[in-house]
């Protein structure tokens, strides 16, 4: 109860008085991403949505911690639980429009392309199309050989993959 409360503190802090978390922002993104993995599925999905909050209003200033937020996000979309899937769901679709594009792709080819569940594979091909759409196609071609390998690489693969949806 008491995790959940302060969960809720720091969102409408985020909401409110955003400037007040930026000077510790590396410390409460912490501490909410670690309370995402709680065993209270109602205290794991308020510290879902208030990553969402934070990642809505602090936008660029969370590019640090995208590769945690995708991670942990990405894993709680293997949950057998519907309303932490969406819950994790909306916070990725959040983030995928609120920090760097560049930085939303890189952590979701890192976290998600990969994984062993096919739920995670489809949740992160779909918000990596939707990265993919807002750099466009002519950026994204244009890039480095090292930037632009491992894109296409991963695009093959989630094409070819054994799943309809993830395709």
């Amino acid at each position: 109860e008491q995790k959940a409360k302060g969960l809720f503190s720091i969102r409408r802090l985020a909401i409110c008085h955003s400037e007040v978390l930026l000077c510790r922002l590396h410390d409460v993104s912490l501490a909410v991403i670690n309370e995402v993995n709680n065993l209270r599925s109602k205290v794991s999905r308020f510290a879902i949505g208030t990553l969402g909050e934070l990642l809505r209003t602090m936008k660029k200033h969370m590019d640090h911690r995208v590769d945690e937020v995708a991670g942990v996000l990405l894993q709680k979309m293997g949950d057998s639980s519907k309303f932490i899937r969406k819950a994790a769901n909306r916070s990725l679709e959040i983030m995928v429009q609120n920090v760097t594009p560049a930085r939303a792709m890189t952590a979701l080819i890192a976290s998600g392309a990969q994984h062993r569940n096919v739920l995670v594979r489809k949740c992160a091909a779909e918000h990596l199309l939707t990265v993919m759409e807002k750099i466009g196609a002519k950026k994204l071609l244009s890039g480095r050989h090292s930037s632009t390998d491992p894109l296409v690489r991963t695009v093959v693969k989630l094409a070819q993959d054994c799943h309809q949806d993830t395709r």
